[in-house]
């Protein structure tokens, strides 16, 4: 790959011009410090910084609108001689795999983690930013380590990509339902048998509605789980399911117990994600553990909601440790025509300006900042709720993930309903859930460049 002409940048040209100033003042030469010329008579030209042309792309089809909310707009004021372009994912011609055998150009690609460690590794588009990060001196030090270590654990230490924001869960609570029931209002630091003694008391029917006091997210139960137990084990890639026990303790503690404490044998829990935050919009459920990015998300329906925020629960033997993190990483790719631009793109957005923004707008910081945290939701509409609840525990650490994660979290997922609603009992279907999953990682592994597993 032949070398990159270097660009002139914004801040070497500023620090030129200071370097200049304190040349000239104050030691007695003819040049007038206060006027800005030299010796000669002319003023000091001031070299403009070099243009350059930068692409985004997701395969997560987000619209350019909330890519201009989210990244562009802010670059182009800070960087207004960069042109900032984003390429929509719409359908066929725009995947990733198209975007790539097409060899259509783009210079950052962003995505969850299991968005890029799924789709970027297995058509080795990455590339690795360390020697550039330190080259821009990006300070890596002020980035909360559990949204940046467990990625890169996953990639050998490579710097592949950066978290720009991430999401933990927090417990959303519904206010007028606590009041209805005569229940104090909820406060951080609770654990899980906490909230199922609360939901047992508010589990009921009453004037023909069927009330559930918590009805569990499985899917992110599963993701974001807070005993850190990665889905396949990473030396060996075969599913962890039926072979570590926190697996057990996680069925019984977090999905069964939700369970019997609202009713999900006789039907009354909704089966999905979406309804179980219908039923809490609605004022049917009085609790959910989910991200709280969903209220940006579901605005207009939250706002006819009277709710807050606490803590997520913790468990017994991990006091005071939430959910692992979900971030959010944005990364330079091998084809990126301007990887100094690039970088110093990247270094803003983790920047506490960027990230304050960012956190205004209701999207969880990953830097360490305390004034940073304190924005969180400032301008979201929703300004009166208990943000800082995301920062209350800590977060639980990331264990190997691979590419493979998102898949064989699904099939967890399954059985993890299937055990909740009783269709199957727990050892069955541990068994069944690792079954399915080596069929599937066999699968996928006969399709991928081994690399992505390197």
């Amino acid at each position: 790959m032949s070398k990159l002409k270097k660009p002139l940048k914004y801040g070497a040209a500023m620090l030129a011009l200071m370097v200049f100033a304190a040349g000239c003042g104050g030691n007695g030469s003819a040049a007038d410090p206060g006027n800005g010329k030299d010796e000669a008579g002319k003023a000091p030209e001031v070299q403009k910084p070099e243009p350059a042309e930068l692409v985004f792309y997701s395969q997560n089809g987000q619209s350019e609108a909330f890519f201009n909310e989210i990244y562009g707009d802010k670059i182009r004021k800070k960087f207004p001689h960069y042109t900032i372009k984003y390429i929509q994912r719409t359908g066929p011609g725009t995947l990733l795999a198209d975007m790539v055998s097409s060899k259509t150009h783009f210079d950052f690609y962003f995505n969850t983690v299991y968005g890029f460690l799924n789709e970027v590794l297995p058509v080795e588009i990455q590339y690795d930013m360390t020697e550039l990060a330190k080259k821009h001196k990006v300070d890596l030090n002020n980035i909360d380590p559990a949204a940046i270590e467990g990625f890169r654990n996953d990639v050998g230490g490579k710097l592949f990509a950066l978290p720009t924001h991430q999401d933990v869960m927090v417990t959303l609570y519904h206010k007028d339902l606590f009041d209805k029931f005569g229940i104090p209002h909820l406060k951080d630091g609770m654990t899980w048998d906490d909230l199922y003694a609360v939901s047992k008391r508010i589990t009921r029917s009453e004037g023909g509605v069927n009330y559930i006091g918590y009805a569990p997210m499985v899917d992110y139960l599963v993701r974001l789980n807070p005993y850190s137990i990665p889905n396949l084990d990473k030396n060996t890639l075969k599913p962890t399911i039926n072979t570590d026990e926190r697996w057990k303790s996680f069925f019984e503690k977090l999905i069964i117990a939700p369970g019997e404490a609202a009713g999900a044998a006789r039907g009354e829990m909704p089966k999905d994600a979406v309804k179980v935050l219908e039923k809490f919009i609605a004022g049917e459920q009085a609790m959910v553990v989910y991200i709280p990015q969903v209220v940006k998300s579901w605005a207009d329906r939250f706002k006819t909601v009277n709710f807050d925020f606490v803590s997520a629960p913790t468990l017994p033997d991990q006091k005071g440790v939430g959910s692992m993190p979900y971030p959010v990483y944005l990364g330079i790719t091998q084809m990126a025509k301007n990887k100094d631009a690039a970088m110093e793109v990247l270094k803003f957005l983790i920047s506490d300006e960027a990230q304050t923004d960012l956190a205004k707008k209701g999207l969880m910081p990953v830097v360490k900042s305390e004034s940073v945290r304190k924005a969180y939701g400032a301008d979201t509409g929703f300004n009166n709720l208990h943000w800082g609840a995301a920062f209350y525990n800590k977060a639980a650490p990331v264990p190997y993930k691979g590419p493979m994660d998102g898949m064989v979290g699904d099939i967890y997922r399954k059985y993890a309903y299937e055990v909740m609603f009783g269709t199957t009992d727990m050892n069955t279907a541990l068994r069944q859930a690792e079954e399915e999953t080596i069929k599937q990682v066999e699968d996928f592994r006969a399709k991928v460049n081994p690399n992505v597993f390197k």
